[in-house]
């Protein structure tokens, strides 16, 4: 029988790929936009206009159970973009192994409430090896304040 084994992380775990610029300024704290403004409930990241970034955030990762390997059955992301800031693409990496892709999503909005269709990703990835991270693309065409809340992922063992 499947066991459902479900991971999360507060969204200050999140990081930055690429280097930011100067410090910037998020509610009377100075901050760069690689390092975000981190708060108990999340965190914030300021994208200037016309530009993309990657963002990761980790997993904990129950890869064995029982001596069963675990099935990755899908992720979950809690975030909220301003009108011009949108999720291009999410990945799902296994270690160094890519176990799901989806691109040209192009999602807006205020999705940290809860879950729904623009913050959950099927994965159903059975298997699983390593640590499991999650690479989301967010772009934007204004200057944005971009919030990620947590982020999680829903794993299997059959035990």
């Amino acid at each position: 029988m499947a066991k459902l084994f479900a991971s999360w992380v507060p969204g200050y775990s999140t990081v930055a790929q690429n280097m930011g610029g100067p410090p910037l300024n998020w509610n009377g704290q100075n901050y760069t936009d690689v390092n975000g403004y981190r708060e108990g409930f999340g965190v914030h990241f300021y994208l200037q206009a016309n530009q993309a970034n990657w963002f990761h955030v980790p997993l904990p990762t129950p890869v064995i159970v029982e001596d069963q390997r675990a099935t990755l059955g899908r992720v979950m992301i809690l975030y909220a973009f301003p009108q011009g800031a949108s999720l291009q693409s999410v990945h799902v990496w296994d270690g160094p192994n890519r176990i799901l892709q989806r691109d040209g999503l192009n999602i807006t909005g205020n999705h940290a409430g809860g879950l729904d269709p623009d913050n959950t990703f099927d994965v159903n990835h059975a298997g699983i090896l390593w640590g499991v991270g999650i690479s989301m693309l967010v772009s934007t065409v204004v200057d944005a304040s971009i919030y990620f809340a947590t982020a999680g992922g829903d794993f299997y063992h059959n035990i």
